[in-house]
């Protein structure tokens, strides 16, 4: 299931980061999760889109891609 949201915490191994879905539950994500980014390129406030793993077991994300890519500096 595609869903988007806002990273509200960032991975600090071994912690896992967070999103805010658009349905208002966090959903956890570790560096595995990204795909094709750097996490030091993520930011708090960031919107991503994602792939929700089976929500029967604690919500985890994976498939992670940013909505709106950053120009470059």
């Amino acid at each position: 299931m595609r869903a988007k949201g806002s990273i509200t915490q960032l991975v600090r191994t071994p912690r896992p980061g967070y999103i805010l879905g658009e349905d208002g539950c966090l959903v956890a994500f570790d560096e595995s999760a990204l795909v094709g980014l750097d996490p030091r390129e993520l930011s708090i406030g960031d919107w991503v889109e994602y792939e929700e793993l089976d929500p029967r077991e604690e919500r985890r994300a994976s498939r992670i891609k940013p909505l709106i890519q950053r120009a470059e500096e």
